[in-house]
């Protein structure tokens, strides 16, 4: 992940955004299948597969799940703003 964006997504292990976490079930699977269609003795289908898989979901979770972080002067900012536009409508409504 860039240095100063966070991910949206759901983390799985507290560590693994989902789409990287479906994308190296996925490629699992795939090298699985590939690995019984060419009858192969190991397991370096699966393996790689779970590799490319992983890749890919980092990639995603980069591309369409990274959000900006917000410093914390700019919230702080909007919360006195929200406090003070409160203020003055309790101030009209008496």
């Amino acid at each position: 992940m860039r240095r100063g964006y966070h991910s949206t997504q759901r983390k799985y292990f507290n560590t693994m955004p989902r789409s990287a976490f479906l994308g190296l079930v996925l490629g699992y699977a795939i090298g699985l299948f590939l690995t019984g269609l060419f009858d192969l003795d190991s397991y370096i289908l699966q393996f790689v597969g779970i590799i490319i898989g992983i890749a890919i979901g980092y990639w995603i979770d980069d591309k369409y799940f990274a959000e900006k972080d917000v410093p914390v002067e700019e919230i702080e900012e909007a919360i006195e703003k929200v406090e003070k536009a409160d203020e003055m409508d309790d101030g009209l409504s008496e």
